[in-house]
């Protein structure tokens, strides 16, 4: 049985191995990874003082991606296919589900749908049953020969029984599913753990000895795999790592010296010639016991000699000199902090305005455009990585449902939009010099689908005019939005207006589309 088991133990490695790897891109997502010191003193130090204080910055690229990153439609040519591709989807709650395994996706750099067919009692498929897996349990083999081609698929979990805790393993094939598990208390670490996964025979009936194995003729493991990169991904933020680290660090240094800010350190340096200190007497100092009764704060009702008020005088006998320690300057800390949040911006692609939104100026659209290129780029990569692999599991679906070699189209919401006034003037400036009306729309972040409707029945001269007047629109939009910032006008005027002056053009529009 050891020779059956090669593949088993096989993935069980490559799943142990990667593992580590993905814990890390999840902590930095979430933002639990410990702060990274020097000095173990320093790191005891400011561990005993229980701060908790993060700044997590690390997040914001794999956001910023998921975001823009939104399926608008799963279609097919034939309606029919269509009604059940929209079964699906509302059965396996996918408009949650997808924007989940997306963000998974993204930090993990890798993760998986499994497609499994519902069946009723006659073995026909009547439905399937779409499940996210992570990373930390699932990995996808890959050929040696073909790096493209999966080989197979593990997936191994922990199970409690009643017997005890048992571990448990599949293994997916182009033609079967072969299920493995462990005696109770074994570790799995060993082929000698595993032993076959047979059903549980009902009342009456003999095990099945051959049902560790399932055959099917699906043509392909029914797992999916998302991610970032080829064979497998890399986290979305895993540059940010670096000056998270840097980030943390800091913070929880500047946190550690607020507290001497509001309260400095101070010292008294005593005469030589005397020993007398009897100024600082026991009320001098926070003479606060612990309060283990919860009764509220209490004082033992010693006076000091040193009073804090207008016009006191205090006097120190048997001291030459007194001062304090000045805590470290704020800027030593939040300065470099600032310039970490730009590194990882730069090196993540992310642009730096989704880390701080409030930049203290407004950029205009073009050149928020030329900033976001590179950001937009590696969207439409992810667009197309996430897109064939979203597309694969559909025409298995459709199959498993009896429409073999469905065509099936992945269409996603825009990236980003022309709306501003600088945007529209430059469209009506191609449009006029020649460049294809529908090309212009294209490109500035529509839909193929909202194009081709917008421009059925409508002429170029039609088209020139209403890109003028959406430029005009988008040039009061940011005038009023000026004056509302003076406090000319209300943020409600301003919407007011702008719903008034939109909603009549679309009246115009619609007049003038039926004459």
């Amino acid at each position: 049985m050891v020779a059956d088991k090669v593949d088993l133990m096989h993935g069980i490695e490559q799943l142990d191995d990667a593992r580590p790897d993905y814990r890390l891109a999840e902590n930095m997502y979430r933002g639990t990874v410990p702060e990274v010191f020097a000095s173990s003193r320093l790191r005891a130090a400011l561990a005993a003082t229980g701060i908790d204080f993060d700044l997590n910055f690390a997040k914001t690229p794999v956001d910023a991606v998921v975001n823009r990153l939104e399926i608008s439609a799963v279609t097919s040519a034939n309606e029919d296919h269509n009604q059940i591709i929209s079964q699906v989807w509302d059965t396996n709650a996918l408009d949650l589900e997808i924007p989940d395994l997306h963000r998974k996706t993204d930090y993990f750099g890798d993760a998986y749908l499994i497609v499994l067919p519902i069946e009723d009692d006659q073995e026909n498929i009547t439905g399937v049953e779409i499940h996210y897996n992570s990373p930390l349990t699932v990995r996808a083999i890959y050929s040696e020969e073909n790096p493209r081609e999966i080989d197979y698929v593990i997936k191994r979990w922990a199970q409690r029984t009643s017997l005890g805790l048992v571990q448990r393993a599949e293994l997916y094939y182009a033609d079967r599913i072969e299920r493995w598990t462990t005696k109770p208390g074994a570790k799995g670490a060993q082929a000698g753990d595993w032993i076959h996964w047979t059903a549980t025979p009902e009342d009456g009936e003999e095990p099945d000895e051959d049902s560790w194995t399932i055959p099917h003729d699906w043509g392909r493991p029914p797992v999916f795999h998302f991610r970032t990169d080829r064979p497998y991904g890399e986290p979305e933020h895993y540059g940010a790592y670096g000056p998270q680290n840097a980030i943390n660090k800091l913070a929880i240094t500047h946190m550690g010296t607020v507290d001497y800010q509001g309260a400095p350190q101070r010292y008294a340096l005593t005469d030589a010639a005397t020993t007398d200190t009897s100024d600082l007497e026991p009320g001098d100092w926070d003479d606060f016991p612990q309060d283990d009764n919860a009764t509220g704060p209490t004082d033992s009702g010693d006076d000091s000699s040193l009073k804090a008020g207008a016009g006191e005088v205090w006097l120190l006998r048997g001291f030459k000199s007194v001062g304090q320690f000045d805590a470290a300057k704020p800027e030593t800390f939040l300065d470099p902090i600032t310039f970490y949040i730009r590194a990882m911006a730069q090196i993540t692609k992310t642009p730096l305005s989704m880390f701080d939104t409030q930049t203290g100026q407004e950029i205009s659209g073009e050149s928020r455009r030329q900033k976001e290129a590179e950001f937009v780029h590696k969207i439409r990569h992810r667009q197309r990585l996430f897109g064939a692999e979203h597309r694969a599991m559909w025409v298995f679906i459709l199959g498993l449902l009896g429409i073999p070699d469905a065509i099936v189209d992945i269409r996603w919401a825009p990236i980003a939009t022309v709306e501003d006034k600088t945007g529209w003037e430059t469209n009506g400036l191609k449009v006029r010099n020649g460049v294809p009306r529908r090309q212009v729309l294209l490109e500035s972040g529509y839909r193929e689908e909202q194009v081709d409707e917008w421009l059925e029945g409508v002429d170029d001269a039609e088209l020139a005019r209403r890109v003028d007047i959406l430029a005009t629109v988008a040039d009061s939009a940011q005038k009023l939005g000026a004056a509302a910032a003076l406090g000319v006008v209300t943020s409600e005027q301003v919407q007011a207006l702008l719903t008034g002056a939109l909603s009549d053009i679309e009246l115009l529009a619609g007049v003038e589309a039926t004459t």
